[in-house]
């Protein structure tokens, strides 16, 4: 089984969001390098109504107050430090994001890449031989550097072959399940009856999870943007830090400015943390399948290559458990498939981080949704076309 279906999954699970990732960040940093300009100068403008404001709100409440505290030196005079400061950068144009982005989002995604890579002991060219998709060229002159965009893809198609390898596991448990000892009497053949269905299940809810995978593009490009065009406006807000100016001025500063730069970091460390998860969950359904004394380390080489296949299974912990150990086993695999947001939370507050990746899941849950009115669809369309209409004449016969 392995032989026929492996190269299908090969050829079907590859990533399908890289190349709508890969459009969308064209279109975002070239469209938020050619209004940079012009929107600095709308930031400009609005720094001078702010500060206008800042100055009649410290004056009221330094009258308000008595004038006992010296006003200039503790509200004016770090506005006028940190706007000069701020406008200096301005003028620097689209370089300094570039810059920006160098120095933080690229050094995040390529260890990212490092710890995926290590993990899974596997590299680049080997990624690249399983997941055939390769980023179009671009010019060298957007928001965001192209190294950027070919780290993040790289990291989307590290995951996917993961995906790959799961999918297979559960295609080899299948395999197993026809093996000649289910032949050796009726509860053998039951309990190979339900191997069957486990492997079935492995796959299946792995591709599930591969489906919602490919719309963890979602997060990323949307705070890209909101990064992108509203970086100048931040920057222009960081003036008002450290100052005593009005908390809905510094509420919006940490709106456009702070959040959107863990937002992006946090939808980039979403993609990384996949791999890790799904890992730590394949280490617990690998233990069921490897044979008394083997090392879990060498099944999860085979799985996590994409290598694994029947024979490299072993029954004995399954036949151990007995039919009502099988059945457990399926529950434990709906329980994991359901806490693996948990899982992933859990690990990632260690470090004090988080993903970001709400819209990422609306977004496969419209999918998941869409598909399964689809499916509705098509069947409901078949009954009739099989039926001739018959139920249709016999309801309004009725009426």
């Amino acid at each position: 089984m392995n032989d026929v279906l492996n190269p299908f999954v090969d050829a079907t699970v590859q990533c399908w969001g890289c190349s709508v990732f890969d459009r969308l960040f064209q279109i975002v940093s070239d469209a938020a390098a050619r209004v940079y300009d012009q929107f600095v100068v709308f930031c400009a403008i609005l720094f001078c109504v702010l500060f206008a404001f800042f100055v009649i709100n410290a004056v009221w409440q330094n009258i308000k107050g008595g004038i006992s505290d010296p006003w200039y030196q503790k509200s004016l005079k770090p506005i006028i430090i940190n706007s000069l400061v701020s406008l200096a950068f301005l003028s620097l144009g689209v370089y300094l994001p570039r810059f920006v982005s160098t120095i933080t989002f690229e050094p995040v995604t390529n260890i990212a890449l490092v710890y995926t890579h290590s993990m899974l002991q596997t590299t680049p060219d080997d990624v690249n031989e399983r997941v055939t998709y390769q980023p179009a060229q671009i010019a060298d002159d957007g928001f965001f550097r192209p190294q950027l965009r070919d780290s993040i893809i790289l990291l989307m198609k590290t995951t996917v072959t993961q995906f790959q390898s799961y999918i297979k596991l559960g295609i080899a448990v299948m395999d197993q399940a026809f093996s000649a000892s289910a032949l050796l009497g009726i509860g053998s053949l039951i309990m190979h009856i339900i191997v069957f269905f486990i492997g079935l299940y492995l796959a299946y809810g792995f591709f599930k999870l591969f489906w919602r995978f490919c719309c963890y593009f979602a997060d990323i490009i949307v705070a890209m943007a909101f990064f992108a065009f509203f970086f100048p406006l931040s920057l222009i807000l960081v003036a008002f830090q450290g100052a005593n100016a009005p908390s809905w001025i510094s509420n919006l500063g940490k709106s456009v400015g702070t959040n959107q730069f863990k937002n992006l970091i946090n939808s980039i460390i979403a993609l990384a943390a996949a791999v890790l998860t799904y890992t730590v969950i394949m280490v617990i359904i690998a233990k069921f399948f490897s044979a008394p004394g083997q090392s879990v380390t060498d099944i999860m080489t085979l799985i996590t290559s994409g290598n694994i296949i029947a024979d490299d299974l072993s029954m004995d912990n399954v036949t151990a458990m007995t039919l009502g150990g099988c059945i457990i086993l399926v529950y434990v695999l709906n329980f994991i498939y359901k806490e693996i947001p948990n899982v992933t939370n859990m690990v990632l507050g260690a470090f004090g981080v988080s993903q970001e990746n709400q819209l990422s899941e609306q977004l496969a849950n419209d999918a998941m949704r869409l598909t399964n009115d689809i499916i509705q669809g098509v069947k409901k369309a078949g009954a009739t076309i099989i039926s001739g209409g018959d139920k249709t004449d016999n309801a309004k016969d009725n009426k």
